[in-house]
């Protein structure tokens, strides 16, 4: 039953960052532009947006379950590409 209930929450972080992904893809098509193309305000709001989000995925799986591993491990990639 335990395996059920990780692979339901595994399937849940996967959907929220592909939704993530999805909208982020989608206003930079939207608006035609990629990262570079940015204003710097449009930049800072994509990261309020996203330090927004980092906070509740870390609410929802805390730093010390398997589940909130693979979340900070993607938070922090998606970071890294913001920040470069």
């Amino acid at each position: 039953m335990e395996r059920t209930g990780r692979i339901s929450k595994l399937f849940l972080i996967i959907l929220m960052f592909s939704m993530i992904a999805i909208t982020m893809s989608g206003c930079v098509y939207a608006n035609n532009k990629n990262w570079d193309d940015m204003t710097p305000e449009e930049q800072e709001e994509v990261r309020q947006n996203f330090e927004e989000e980092r906070k509740e995925l870390e609410e929802d799986f805390p730093s010390d379950s398997v589940e909130g591993k693979f979340t900070s491990y993607i938070l922090d990639k998606v970071e890294e590409g913001i920040e470069d």
